[in-house]
């Protein structure tokens, strides 16, 4: 403040001041209007705020430690007061005005005070010149003291609406220099400041520095000793930090509209003694503040100046003290306090000390603090010891009690009678009580599913091996009977056998569209001349020792039925009919061979139906086979086009002599290139890292939903797996190697036999053509 004395008497401030309401004129007045009668605050008898519930505004409650603010006594930081020269000052007063920042063309007035703080009828007023809320004044002739006011419209701070008007008031002197900053703590002590001038005879440096340490301490702040008209929510400094803590608390999740109402208020409860009384509004505000997110809080401030003031911590602390919790800090990491605030509507819930913060405690962290209060702490030495008081079972792992669960109960009782489960023996299944306990991923598990022996199933599934499949041949359209396999012009060629046999393969698979050329009605005879080619190329693979997996393949007319069940469901029914009949027939014919040389898959990749259909599907194919080929081993598979993780979705039979089948394309915007997919996508190391952990979830899955009782789960085929070639940038032939590499790795490393699709003419697929992709052969080949 830029200041000229002139040589008057000094005045003597009044033992005896005026009321409250001769602090402040209107807004609105000329510079040299008289002054108006009117409150400093304008107080609300009982405003829909609070219900004047009065307690310490900060008791000891609880057992955290109290923050350490000042004692509401002399706290004077400023110059002592001066009398006025004659004729008064002359000067600049700079600041800013602030909720959130007021906005361009707010009113910005300056009253002149007396000595005995009553207006002198004189002011000056300005105009806010920008969004920041900046204004600047002059004067002349000003008292020792004045009211400082700013009306206008204010950025909220919390919701960042500019829809209500507010005024903000500061009680200032005229030594205190240029800058005076209207402000929400400026609010809140003037009240207090004048009722200190007045009732206590303080002088106003006094006044000021006692009022704003009580401001502070009601809001559980740190007094730095700055006056609030030195403080901006947008500044730099630790003070500067309370006061933008101190706004956004005082915000709060009230509407822009009740500020003003909520601030005269909050000034009137502390102008008299210095104490934030109503407990109610408090811990409102704390219950609030307790639910907030810091980075979200101060999105529409960042918005205006990206560097706030810290205020993290402070914000904090005020929901910290309200609760009874204290100071979070290395001292007590971990500490356990209960909110004892009685008016929170959190009052009750535990909090634990973590970091510099309190967070709403876990459940293990409240059985801890129960167990150790039973049981003393859980030390090394107890580690894994069970222990029961109040009808609850606690167990001490790693260091802490924690309620034993119905599941580490089991395990310790499995282990102490059948040993510890271990890596050695996972998967295995024993006898525990009434029941069975599976071993999975070092914890013994009680079975919900009854074990079934799958030695027969799992002796056919190793037969099997490694595989390949001969698509796009039966299972194709446009030719009927004998030379069905040629419908898409890829017809199986019997030298293909040996070339497959030559290359070490196991075992290959026959996709067949039976139903494309059997009869419609009943007993829906088979073509005989496809029967009779499917059973010729059967011969000729078994001539080479080769073990044959057939099917039913794309019986679209049975899928779309299922999935429009609902609409029609006698179509559904009588085409499952037509596909039992001749599963009959199929199943008859097959039972010609040897059981070790023919394995039946009943429905490849049904899709897009509720699972009822595809169990109802399967099941009813299964007995239909069973009753025409006892002893072969037949394959089941889930929905979503035979994905491995529908092995919890099926229903199988509890017969030993069955497989699971599943197809593994993962990820398909890389293996089906030119299948609906743009080409051009380039295999990731993450595609195959993957892997091996897709595969242990299929095989968890199946261990619990079909464990073996011999120990591990029901057998299990990757009946399809490949890489399609994409004319142009497609997957080159590294990759395509890279990618069935990892695949055949993961199914081997659980037992799984496999049939890469396909051998040729599978569009891009193929891993012959005349003959065999040097890559994948040699991937073939580390595995047969």
């Amino acid at each position: 403040m830029n200041i000229r004395k002139f040589s008057l008497p000094a005045a003597i401030l009044s033992a005896a001041l005026l009321p409250m309401s001769a602090l402040v004129a209107c807004s609105d007045d000329s510079s040299n209007s008289s002054a108006v009668d009117e409150p400093i605050v304008d107080i609300p008898g009982n405003p829909d705020i609070g219900d004047g519930t009065v307690i310490p505004s900060n008791p000891d409650i609880g057992d955290g430690q109290i923050i350490e603010v000042p004692e509401a006594k002399d706290t004077t930081f400023l110059a002592p007061d001066e009398p006025a020269p004659e004729g008064g000052y002359t000067g600049t007063l700079t600041g800013v005005c602030e909720k959130g920042p007021l906005k361009a063309g707010s009113d910005v007035k300056l009253t002149f005070l007396d000595d005995a703080l009553s207006p002198t009828g004189k002011s000056v007023s300005a105009k806010v010149a920008d969004d920041y809320g900046k204004y600047t004044l002059q004067y002349t002739g000003m008292t020792s003291y004045a009211m400082l006011e700013a009306t206008g419209a204010f950025l909220n701070d919390i919701m960042g609406d500019v829809s209500a008007s507010i005024t903000l008031k500061s009680l200032i002197r005229a030594i205190d220099g240029e800058t005076a900053n209207v402000n929400v703590m400026t609010h809140l002590e003037a009240p207090r400041i004048a009722y200190l001038m007045k009732e206590n005879g303080m002088s106003y440096a006094e006044a000021q520095g006692k009022a704003e340490s009580e401001v502070l301490k009601a809001f559980h702040m740190k007094n730095f000793t700055v006056s609030a008209r030195n403080l901006s929510v947008l500044g730099a400094t630790e003070a500067d930090g309370n006061l933008l803590a101190m706004s956004l608390l005082l915000q709060s999740e009230y509407a822009s509209a009740e500020m003003q109402t909520v601030l005269d208020y909050v000034a009137a409860d502390i102008e008299k003694d210095g104490s934030w009384d109503d407990a109610t509004i408090r811990a409102k505000i704390a219950d609030w503040a307790y639910l907030q997110k810091m980075d979200e809080l101060s999105y529409y401030l960042e918005n205006i100046s990206p560097a706030l003031p810290s205020f993290d911590q402070k914000f904090r602390t005020f929901w910290f003290q309200e609760f009874g919790l204290g100071v979070c800090d290395s001292t007590i990491q971990g500490k356990l306090v209960e909110n004892s605030n009685q008016l929170s509507a959190y009052h009750g819930n535990t909090f634990v000390c973590a970091d510099t913060t309190w967070r709403v405690a876990s459940a293990s962290a409240l059985q801890n603090r129960e167990g150790t209060a039973l049981f003393g702490e859980c030390t090394d030495a107890l580690e894994g010891t069970v222990k029961e008081a109040d009808g609850k079972k606690f167990i001490c792992k790693k260091s802490s009690w924690k309620y034993a669960s119905d599941t580490e109960l089991l395990d310790i009782a499995v282990t102490a009678a059948n040993g510890a489960c271990t890596s050695a023996n996972n998967g295995s299944v024993v006898k525990h009580e009434s029941g069975y306990a599976l071993c999975q991923n070092s914890t013994w598990k009680k079975l919900n599913a009854t074990p079934v022996d799958y030695s027969k199933g799992r002796a056919m599934n190793k037969k099997l091996g490694a595989g390949i499949n001969l698509g796009n041949a039966w299972e194709s359209k446009g030719q009927k009977g004998s030379s069905a396999d040629c419908g898409w012009g890829n017809c199986i060629k019997d030298e293909y056998f040996k070339i497959i046999k030559d290359a070490g393969f196991q075992s290959v698979r026959i996709p067949v569209r039976w139903n494309y050329d059997a009869e419609q009605n009943a007993p829906y005879t088979l073509d005989n001349g496809r029967l009779s080619g499917v059973k010729a190329d059967i011969d000729l693979a078994l001539a080479q020792g080769l073990v044959v997996i057939v099917n039913f393949h794309h019986y679209e007319e049975l899928n779309n039925y299922a999935v429009n069940y609902d609409r029609n469901p006698s179509g559904y029914e009588n085409e499952k009919k037509r596909f039992l009949g001749m599963w009959e027939q199929v199943a008859k014919a097959m039972n010609a061979y040897a059981d070790d040389q023919v394995v039946l898959e009943i429905l490849n990749e049904p899709h897009d139906m509720k699972n009822k259909q595809v169990d109802d599907l399967m099941m009813s194919a299964y007995e239909v086979i069973r009753k025409n080929a006892p002893g072969k081993t037949i394959m089941f598979e889930g929905n979503g086009y035979s994905k491995f993780a529908q092995i919890s979705n099926v229903q199988l039979p509890a017969d030993g002599n069955i497989i699971f089948t599943g197809h593994y394309y993962e990820p398909f915007s890389f293996t089906h290139q030119g299948h609906g997919y743009d080409c051009g996508t380039r295999l990731k190391d993450s595609d195959i890292s993957k892997m091996p952990n897709q595969f242990k979830a299929y095989v968890d899955s199946a261990l619990v939903h079909y464990p073996d009782i011999n120990g591990g789960h029901i057998p299990m085929n990757m009946g399809e797996f490949g890489v399609s070639t994409c004319s142009g940038n497609g997957p080159t032939s590294e990759e395509r190697a890279k990618w069935t590499d990892a695949a055949i790795k993961a199914a081997e490393s659980y037992d799984m036999s496999w049939h890469y699709w396909g051998l040729t003419g599978v569009g891009g697929f193929e891993a012959y053509s005349g003959s065999w992709n040097s890559n994948l052969l040699n991937v073939f080949k580390k595995y047969l």
